[in-house]
């Protein structure tokens, strides 16, 4: 597995790997930060390595909304065209890993809690 690219921003580090076909990110959130805020054409794992977090995840079509309180040793599969967002109540880690080639359509209701987020807290 090789490293395909890093970023750093206020939220924390995420780190990407691939091989192959498969892809292997390992993400970063700071406590009362966000990340996600959009939906994929394919299915996703997430796996929390450590901390909580509050995840959130709407059907687009249905506009069913589920939220959860997920803590570390937790997988979450996230089925296609679901979008989603992860609120760390703590300091978090986690992995996210799918087949294919990354693409991301955001969401405008989670994605403005991010971008709101990262204008509050960055102050």
């Amino acid at each position: 597995m090789k490293i395909q690219n890093e970023v750093k921003d206020v939220r924390g580090n995420m780190v990407f790997y691939v091989q192959n076909n498969r892809r292997v990110s390992i993400i970063e959130i700071k406590k009362g930060f966000s990340r996600g805020g959009h939906y994929h054409p394919i299915e996703q794992d997430h796996i929390i390595i450590s901390g909580k977090v509050e995840y959130r995840e709407e059907d687009i079509e249905t506009k069913k909304e589920e939220i959860k309180i997920i803590e570390k040793a937790t997988v979450l599969n996230v089925p296609p065209k679901k979008a989603h967002i992860f609120i760390a109540l703590e300091d978090t880690i986690f992995i996210e890993s799918f087949l294919g080639e990354y693409q991301a359509t955001e969401y405008p209701k989670y994605r403005k809690d991010v971008e709101d987020r990262i204008k509050n807290n960055s102050k």
